[in-house]
């Protein structure tokens, strides 16, 4: 069944309010749809290292609870979840191999197993495009091994151009295909919004889907409206 990958610019450029986003327009166009995050990492680094090495069984990430959320079918945290931990630094300790049990079979049976379930998923990365899974694996490497399609999410701030023009020729360079991006403002004092946009919108060989605007407690709202273009989307998904 069709997967799709939602990456980011960045951490914190609003992954998983476009996640929400795009399950919301998803069930409102009768696609029927679920959410998959396979590592989700906290913001707690003032826990010892060592914290990090263990696979947590708590079921609280504000990430896979939005997921949840945001699904029209009722899933389980386990089911949408392969890996929780606390540090928002795993990333960094998986690529020195300082986190040995993120396995690349456990991501691969749990999407897979989805897949046989549910019609279409809407799977949201870790960090940056190039964020490593563990010493050997990136997750550009395992979308490009599952060969499914990307929505870039560029977080509209300072420095924005050359993060978003450099992943989206990363992508590329993966051979994996680029349905479109999302812009998301997460600085409301940005001044020349419109112009990074349409600069941008020159730039990306991919369809601007939509924009997010700042908003408050966007992992509680209907989103649907901010997705200006779904037609891309729509196209990949089965009804």
């Amino acid at each position: 069944m069709p997967s799709l990958f939602i990456t980011g610019t960045d951490t914190n450029v609003g992954k998983t309010t476009v996640t929400r986003a795009i399950l919301q327009t998803l069930t409102q166009h009768d696609c029927q749809a679920v959410g998959y995050k396979p590592i989700a990492c906290g913001g707690d680094d003032s826990l010892p290292t060592e914290q990090n090495q263990v696979d947590y069984a708590s079921e609280d990430n504000p990430d896979v609870i939005t997921i949840l959320d945001s699904c029209p079918l009722p899933v389980k945290y386990r089911e949408i979840n392969s890996y929780t931990f606390i540090h928002s630094s795993t990333p960094v300790f998986a690529a020195l191999d300082a986190v040995h049990h993120i396995q690349e079979e456990k991501l691969n049976n749990d999407l897979t197993r989805l897949q046989q379930t549910y019609t279409n998923i809407v799977v949201e990365g870790t960090h940056g495009w190039l964020t490593p899974i563990n010493k050997d694996l990136s997750f550009a490497d395992w979308v490009k091994e599952n060969n499914m399609p990307v929505v870039l999410v560029v977080g509209i701030k300072e420095g924005c151009v050359n993060h978003t023009l450099l992943t989206a020729q990363a992508i590329k360079q993966q051979g994996v295909k680029l349905i479109g991006w999302i812009a998301n403002r997460v600085n409301p004092g940005l001044r020349h919004y419109a112009e990074l946009i349409e600069l941008l919108s020159k730039k990306i060989d991919a369809p601007l889907l939509g924009q997010i605007p700042y908003i408050g407690h966007p992992y509680t709202r209907d989103l649907t409206q901010y997705i200006q273009n779904p037609e891309p989307l729509l196209k990949y998904f089965s009804r």
